[in-house]
């Protein structure tokens, strides 16, 4: 089960009916211009536990507990914190992460519209930009949550032209 993680409500519909189950769970972050560039939203990843909106979760935050600005291409995923459900899952081993960067994503969503014919939200081109790029032993079965419409991020998508083929 692979699908974008950005508060986390979206994957958690998909992931929840699989929690109990022998079932890998995989979540993708968006890593904006690099998970080591300051401009990201991979909270799982460089963030550290925190309250936000009166929850305890894992935030981007300096060292003085101030939220910091995250970074995604992706408005839905441009999110400094992350569910608290998602932390627990991660922190206990439940939930593999990863993140990919804003240019992936972007190709990512091009193939998948030039492939399929479908020009999915960029939420979801994070994932797939994961999904086409992991190495499979060829047996696995994966269920990728495609959620979203493309068409409320064709601007991203066209002002982007460097990362077209």
């Amino acid at each position: 089960m692979v699908a974008c993680l950005g508060g986390g409500s979206n994957a958690l519909g998909l992931f929840l009916p699989f929690l109990e189950e022998d079932v890998e769970l995989v979540g993708i972050e968006a890593g904006g211009q690099g998970v080591d560039s300051g401009r990201t939203a991979a909270t799982l990843e460089k963030g550290s536990p925190g309250i936000l909106h009166g929850a305890k979760t894992m935030i981007l935050q300096d060292s003085e507990g101030q939220i910091e600005e995250a970074h995604s291409i992706s408005a839905g995923l441009d999110y400094p914190g992350i569910g608290p459900l998602h932390a627990h899952l991660a922190t206990t081993g439940r939930l593999r992460t990863a993140a990919v960067n804003d240019e992936d994503a972007l190709k990512a969503g091009l193939l998948c519209t030039r492939t399929e014919g479908i020009l999915p939200a960029l939420e979801t081109a994070h994932a797939l930009a994961w999904t086409t790029s992991a190495k499979w032993s060829g047996d696995e079965v994966v269920i990728l949550n495609l959620s979203g419409r493309g068409d409320k991020d064709l601007m991203s998508y066209t002002q982007n032209k460097p990362y077209h083929d």
